[in-house]
C-alpha cells in the first residue's frame, strides 16, 4: 500500500511539472514571448513597422476568437481542430494582402517553421 501511495505521488508530481512546461505555447505565451515572436517575424519576413502593426492587430483579434473557440469546444477536440483550422485560414487571408508576394512566401515559411518547432516540443 505504501508503494502505491509513493508511485501515485510521483506520478502526480511528474504530471504537475509537465503541465507547467506547457506554458508559453500558443495562446498562453507571456508578453515577452509574444514580443520575441513578432521581432523574429519582422526580421525573417522583412516587415515594415506598419505591416507589423497591422499583423499584430489581426493576430490579437484572431487570438481572442481562438480563445473563445477553445472555451466553447466543450471538450470536443475534433470540433476545436476544425474551428482552429478555419480561423487560421481566415487570419492568413487577412494578412496576405498586407505583404508582397516574396514576403508572403517568407511568412508561410516562418509559420511552417514555427509549427514544426511546436510539434517537436
Amino acid at each position: 500500500m505504501k508503494k502505491i501511495f509513493i508511485v501515485t505521488c510521483m506520478l502526480t508530481f511528474a504530471f504537475m511539472i509537465s503541465a507547467q512546461g506547457g506554458q508559453g505555447r500558443g495562446f498562453q505565451q507571456t508578453p515577452e514571448q509574444r514580443a520575441a515572436y513578432f521581432a523574429d517575424m519582422k526580421k525573417e519576413v522583412n516587415l515594415t513597422d506598419k505591416q507589423l502593426t497591422d499583423i499584430k492587430k489581426i493576430d490579437e483579434d484572431y487570438r481572442a476568437k481562438m480563445q473563445t473557440a477553445r472555451e466553447n469546444a466543450g471538450g470536443d477536440r475534433e470540433k476545436m481542430r476544425e474551428t482552429m483550422t478555419k480561423l487560421r485560414t481566415e487570419q492568413t487571408a487577412k494578412i496576405k494582402p498586407l505583404l508582397s508576394a516574396e514576403q508572403f512566401k517568407k511568412y508561410e515559411a516562418f509559420q511552417a517553421q514555427r509549427m514544426q518547432r511546436r510539434s517537436n516540443n
